[in-house]
């Protein structure tokens, strides 16, 4: 084989792996895409969960969150939650706007990016749980912070009334991550064949 011949066949090779890597990204798009959307969905199946106030509600929209993240990667399921968030705002079904949708990107994102990071490290069932569990952990301590200092002030909040409310969005946020969790665990193994085919 002549050296022109080698090197026509590199650059064939070389645009082989180029076409495969920008196919792998479309596909990751695409599924993103999907699940931003399936996400969204969710997001109207919201309910009050009892023994908290009406203006908490429960919604299972992070859980394509964690499915992508555990299948694709933390960048891709952080994704996921962007495009939920942006999707959701932009219905202008959320009554408390831009205010509102921070803050469930805010939570989302702790949660998902914690989990998919642990994960990404220990792809075990052992991993994932412990993944959720830091992501819970990790969703409650930053949303106490973000609740306290930023979100709440600006809701109107009084100042009297700042600690016990943060004390209960913490438990609600508990809640939250261990019935977000469960779910996840129990519906991964089933779809996450079809995010990496």
């Amino acid at each position: 084989m002549t050296i022109a011949e080698e090197h026509h066949v590199d650059a064939a090779a070389g645009g082989r792996r180029g076409g495969t890597r920008a196919a792998q990204r479309t596909r990751v798009l695409v599924r993103v895409g999907m699940l931003g959307a399936a996400a969204f969905a969710l997001m109207f199946t919201e309910f009050n969960i009892p023994g908290f106030p009406v203006f908490l509600q429960y919604d299972p929209g992070d859980v394509p969150a964690l499915i992508g993240g555990f299948a694709m990667g933390p960048l891709a399921g952080a994704s996921v939650s962007l495009v939920k968030g942006v999707l959701f705002l932009l219905s202008g079904k959320d009554e408390a706007g831009w205010l509102g949708t921070a803050a469930n990107l805010a939570t989302s994102l702790s949660l998902v990016l914690t989990a998919a990071l642990v994960y990404a490290r220990v792809r075990t069932r052992k991993g994932a749980v412990l993944g959720l569990a830091l992501g819970t952990l990790t969703m409650v301590g930053v949303m106490a912070v973000l609740n306290y200092y930023f979100f709440l002030p600006i809701w109107g909040v009084p100042a009297a009334a700042l600690g016990e409310t943060v004390r209960m969005t913490m438990l609600f946020n508990l809640v939250k991550g261990v019935l977000t969790s469960t779910l996840t665990f129990l519906v991964y193994k089933k779809v996450s064949p079809l995010l990496r085919a």
